[in-house]
Order: C-alpha cells, then sequence, then structure tokens
C-alpha cells in the first residue's frame, strides 16, 4: 500500500489529543494489511490513580469481550475444523440437566440468538465457579430461542464451558493451545502473574484501590478470571498478531471456508444487528469501528475500550486499546474521539491505491 500519500501524523495527533482532552488515560494502536504494518504508536499513562504511570511497549491490557472473539470464538472454530466441535451441536449433548435449553445450538450461542440474557449478577450468587453452566442454564430466556439478537456475555461463559467439556481441560489451556501458541501471541494470558505489567482499569467499588491485573469483568472474575466471556490480558504486539491472520481471512490458521463463514452475516433475517461466528458485523447500524468502513467489515470490541476490526473491501485492520473505564463507565468523550479515530483511519485509506 502506497502509505506516502497518508499522513498519519494526523492519526497521532488525535490519539493524543484524547488523551490531553481527558478521553482516554493512554491508547497503544495500529494499522496495516496482512503482514504489513505502517501505523503504530503507544502514548499516555496505563495509570494515573493513585500514581501517574506511563505506559509500555510490554503493558498488557485487559481485553475484555474481545476475549470472545481471540480466545473463545478461534478456539471453537479450531475444534470444529477438528472434528471435536460441531455448529449443530446441542446444549443438552454436554449437560445432563438444561431446564429446557436443550436445544440450543452452537451456532446459536456463536451468532448470540440464544435467548440466553445478555448478563445478569452471577457474580453476587457467591457460586463456585464449577456451577456456572447450571445457573446460566437455570436462568429464564430474554427471548425465544432463534427469534433475535441478544449480545450474551452470559451464552459466551456456557460456550466457554462447552469447550471445556470437549477437552477435558480449562479454558485457559485450550486457548494457549489451539490460538496462542499457534499465533505466536506469547505475552498473551490470563491470570497475569504479578510480575506482568498491565493497565490499570476502574476504582474498585467503596475501596480507593484500582483494578489492575485482575479481569475487569464481575463475572469473569467471579468465575477465577478464566471464562468463555472475558479475561484475556494482551499487548499489542500480540493484538497485531491476531489482526494480522484475520486480515489474511485466516491464513496458516483457519480453513478459508472456515474463516468466511464465521464472517458471513448469519442475524440479516431476524436482526439489525449483524453477526457471524463470534465476529461483530458491519452492516447498517452504528458500529463501534465507525461509519467509513466497508459492509460486512468484521471484527469485536471490549468494554474496557479495546477495538481490533477489518475493512472487508480493503482488508485494512485497525488496532485500538485503552483503558476507558479508569475514569469510570460513563465516559462519553472516549465515544466520540474513538469514533474519530476510526473514522478517520479509514477515510483516509480510501481512494489509496491497494
Amino acid at each position: 500500500m502506497n502509505t506516502e500519500k497518508i499522513d498519519t501524523k494526523k492519526w497521532n495527533e488525535l490519539l493524543d489529543k484524547g488523551v490531553e482532552d481527558g478521553a482516554f488515560p493512554c491508547y497503544a494502536s495500529a494499522v496495516g494489511r496482512g503482514n504489513e504494518l505502517f501505523f503504530k504508536s503507544i502514548g499516555g499513562n496505563r495509570a494515573l490513580y493513585p500514581t501517574k504511570l506511563p505506559l509500555t511497549k510490554d503493558t498488557l491490557f485487559d481485553m475484555a469481550s474481545l476475549s470472545k472473539l481471540i480466545g473463545t470464538t478461534m478456539a471453537a472454530l479450531r475444534l470444529i475444523e477438528k472434528g471435536k466441535l460441531s455448529l449443530n451441536d446441542r446444549v443438552g449433548d454436554f449437560f445432563e440437566n438444561c431446564y429446557g435449553k436443550e436445544d440450543i445450538t452452537i451456532y446459536q450461542l456463536m451468532t448470540h440468538t440464544s435467548g440466553i440474557p445478555s448478563f445478569f449478577h452471577m457474580w453476587k450468587m457467591n457460586i463456585d465457579p464449577r456451577d456456572a453452566a447450571r445457573v446460566i442454564l437455570e436462568h429464564p430466556l430474554s427471548a425465544p430461542t432463534g427469534s433475535s439478537v441478544i449480545y450474551s456475555c452470559m451464552g459466551y461463559i456456557l460456550l466457554g464451558k462447552i469447550l471445556e467439556k470437549i477437552c477435558g481441560e480449562s479454558l485457559d489451556k485450550i486457548v494457549q493451545r489451539e490460538v496462542l501458541a499457534p499465533l505466536d501471541m506469547k505475552d498473551t494470558c490470563y491470570c497475569p502473574t504479578p510480575d506482568r505489567i498491565c493497565v490499570s482499569t476502574e476504582k474498585k467499588a467503596g475501596s480507593d484501590e484500582y483494578i489492575c491485573g485482575h479481569v475487569h469483568d464481575e463475572n469473569a472474575c467471579s468465575i477465577g478470571g478464566i471464562s468463555g466471556n472475558a479475561g484475556l490480558f494482551s499487548t499489542l504486539d500480540d493484538c497485531i498478531k491476531f489482526a494480522s491472520m484475520i486480515s489474511r481471512e485466516g491464513e496458516g490458521f483457519l480453513q478459508k471456508s472456515t474463516f468466511d463463514l464465521a464472517i458471513s452475516d448469519h442475524t440479516e433475517k431476524i436482526s439489525s444487528s449483524a453477526r457471524g461466528l463470534g465476529f461483530q458485523l458491519y452492516r447498517d447500524e452504528i458500529y463501534p469501528g465507525g461509519q467509513m468502513m466497508s459492509r460486512g467489515s468484521y471484527g469485536h470490541s471490549g468494554f474496557t475500550g479495546t477495538y481490533i476490526y477489518v475493512d472487508k473491501e480493503t482488508k485494512i485492520f485497525c488496532i485500538f486499546l485503552s483503558n476507558r473505564v479508569h475514569f469510570g463507565r460513563e465516559t462519553d468523550l472516549f465515544f466520540e474521539r474513538k469514533l474519530e479515530f476510526f473514522n478517520r483511519v479509514f477515510s483516509d485509506i480510501r481512494g489509496i491505491e491497494l
């Protein structure tokens, strides 16, 4: 790509302005296509409270719901290719008592059409982590299965538990073997050890302490930090490896037919929310990756302020990692600045000879 026609300094200026304006404490960002990288930048502080600490290139970010895509989804797709899992497999194939939910399929869990609630406060129930699947299955559906898209953290926790049943080991070991090792993502992990440098996320309720090195998502934290919906921590360099792979349509990691199925729109007939197999797609609705991406673009976001998106037509990927919840959960300015950045990146690449 002829990057000489793009003023990437403007991208840096937008990111630095976001830090200066208090939209986010720090950022780590990269833009590229396939194995080609033509923008990489970090800035700001990994913590502002109680002590200001600068961001470093090896800092781990809490990936939040990007864990669904990088970890659980990719592991599931690899197990499907190995014949250990099928999209048609039913919840009832894995659990004895499903409380009327035995016919929910892997396909419906991955496309968020299961009807399982988006979220409920499992973390307040003081359950044994081994009981997470039972608690989710006991809970009433939010909608009839297959009738609509309900983006469900709980459904992905259940999917993670199914993968553990299939493999007979914990999800972190499955993801390490099936995803992180093949992609050489050496720094990415669940439950970072105390010696690892992590961004600080949100202030703990009723405390002066800030969450750092522990997963921010309450439900994932309550079941030990290894969960199908959240829990992965990763660096910018490792995210570049992942984004490069999905930009290359799974080359060297998944079969092309598997990847094509994963980024196909499976919910067009039932919802304005476009969903692939674990992927969030761009159709017509407001998209976290901005409005300058082509239809069918794909990726995912994380609540803590983490984003990886690929433009369907150009195969350009854009990564934006931050810790916006360090300022609390109501961060409207963050979303404004983040959209400005994505729109500027993808508008600048339009018309450039590829």
